[in-house]
């Protein structure tokens, strides 16, 4: 098959191998005289990058879902740094960079009331899904209340449990003004990783 019969046809075959995105910019390169100067290694290379750059984009994606953050879409770079918020734009990106959560730090963070505090942690959960980290991001009346609803030794407690345990990064909303019992603090603590 040369290049001038590659079609949209021929997108089966690629989204078969679950290259789709490497097989669109094969077509479009077979199909763009623009692209005739290129070298064959050229095509290829430019094929693999798209292809590359969906799959992240993808993983990034199923990794906010599976985090439950409520704004996926908050990131570090539309913080904005005005007076009186004592953000310090430094310490922020060092934050983003996420080398804390390799460390096993934890993070906590104070302010006054809506001040951004749950902002920031879901732009950390994003930073966080971008480099590829696991993540759950839970207020921790939400994560009570759900703990509430499973039976002691319920399957589903332990799998539910076991995900929160296992993430690289847990963020718990709202920690220090929501009364917890003792039962639900002690299942969070134990935070043994495989």
């Amino acid at each position: 098959m040369t290049d001038q019969h590659l079609s949209i046809d021929d997108m089966a075959l690629f989204t078969k191998l679950r290259m789709t995105a490497f097989g669109e910019a094969v077509i479009e390169i077979a199909n763009d005289p623009a692209c005739d100067q290129w070298s064959f290694s050229q095509k290829i290379r430019h094929a693999l990058e798209q292809e590359t750059t969906a799959r992240t984009e993808r993983r990034v994606l199923k990794l906010l879902k599976a985090s439950r953050t409520p704004n996926p879409a908050a990131c570090v770079e539309d913080i904005h740094y005005l007076d009186g918020r004592n953000l310090n734009r430094d310490l922020i990106e060092r934050l983003a960079a996420c080398r804390w959560i390799d460390r096993t730090h934890n993070l906590v963070i104070l302010g006054k009331s809506s001040v951004g505090k749950s902002y920031l942690a879901q732009a950390l959960v994003n930073a966080a899904c971008r480099r590829d980290y696991t993540a759950r991001y839970f207020r921790l009346d939400d994560l009570a209340n759900q703990l509430a609803v499973y039976q002691r030794h319920d399957t589903a407690r332990l799998t539910f449990l076991t995900g929160v345990h296992t993430c690289e990064l847990l963020v718990l909303d709202d920690f220090l003004t929501t009364p917890v019992t003792s039962e639900t603090a002690a299942e969070l603590l134990n935070c043994r990783r495989p």
